[in-house]
């Protein structure tokens, strides 16, 4: 909604939109935020469903039912924070730092919410939990890569917001702007996610590329590559969007693949710790 310039569609009301079930509006804006609460509001059926056939199928106190709860609390706190930023009037034009930290807050919990739907995807399958699980001496090395993701990624959203708000006309442009000291404050900090980025991103996706080299596990070795590989391909369709100005569908596509990489992340975590079989 944030890209398109449609979070204040709807005015300052939720979960109705503009105070009624179907809003009767000529603005585009409107129609966009209305089909965005109506989506979601199918997504959140569609986790009960899940969450209800889920608890038939894991047993209580497994991985797979406390991944179900996680999923069905990541959706409602995902509904809670989308009414905070529009109840608030967060949306629009507002550049305060009030909305700089829900929408922090959002995109932590966005990735959240699509780890626990993966780890339920994992622990319902074949990848279901090992039977004899054992502690990696790895482990804090995994969180520490998931924690910089989430970084990153929270970087990234500031960017984002950073460019809808104060969109330039050119590569150039831009860049000056992040270095002026003149500027808006968002956008003396978008320089930051390419940075990060390129550093942490990049620097990770040569690490696993490089440990899949000399990993014996062939399970281990292809969720290694996997991770390199989006987490390159990520980088690049980064400086592409910069490249290109941020046009929405790159936004986008950018977005998509970031929730790709922290899955695979998370799926090379759970296969080092040993609670996915190889």
């Amino acid at each position: 909604m944030r890209i398109s310039h449609s979070g204040d569609g709807c005015g300052a009301s939720w979960p109705l939109c503009k105070g009624v079930l179907i809003p009767e509006a000529e603005q585009k804006k409107t129609w966009v935020e209305f089909s965005h609460r109506l989506t979601s509001g199918l997504f959140g059926f569609l986790v009960a469903g899940l969450f209800w056939r889920g608890r038939r199928f894991f047993a209580p106190r497994t991985p797979g039912r406390r991944a179900l709860a996680a999923t069905a609390v990541f959706t409602v706190t995902e509904a809670l924070l989308g009414a905070k930023l529009v109840l608030f009037g967060l949306v629009g034009a507002d550049d305060s730092l009030f909305r700089v930290f829900a929408l922090g807050l959002h995109q932590v919990n966005s990735l959240l919410l699509s780890g626990s739907i993966a780890l339920v995807v994992f622990f319902s399958g074949d990848l279901a939990p090992a039977a004899t699980a054992k502690k990696s001496p790895q482990s804090s090395q995994g969180r520490l890569f998931l924690v910089l993701f989430v970084a990153i990624a929270v970087t990234g959203a500031l960017a984002s917001l950073a460019s809808t708000l104060f969109p330039s006309t050119s590569l150039f442009e831009g860049l000056s702007q992040d270095f002026s000291p003149q500027a808006h404050y968002l956008v003396r900090l978008r320089i930051f996610h390419p940075l990060l980025a390129t550093v942490l991103g990049g620097g990770t996706a040569l690490y696993f590329w490089w440990k899949a080299q000399e990993e014996p596990d062939p399970e281990i070795k292809k969720a290694e590559l996997q991770v390199a590989g989006i987490l390159g391909g990520g980088v690049l369709l980064g400086y592409l969007t910069l490249f290109t100005l941020a046009p929405v569908v790159l936004k986008l596509g950018h977005l998509l693949l970031a929730h790709l990489i922290w899955v695979s992340l998370l799926k090379w975590y759970l296969l080092k710790k040993a609670l996915l079989p190889r």
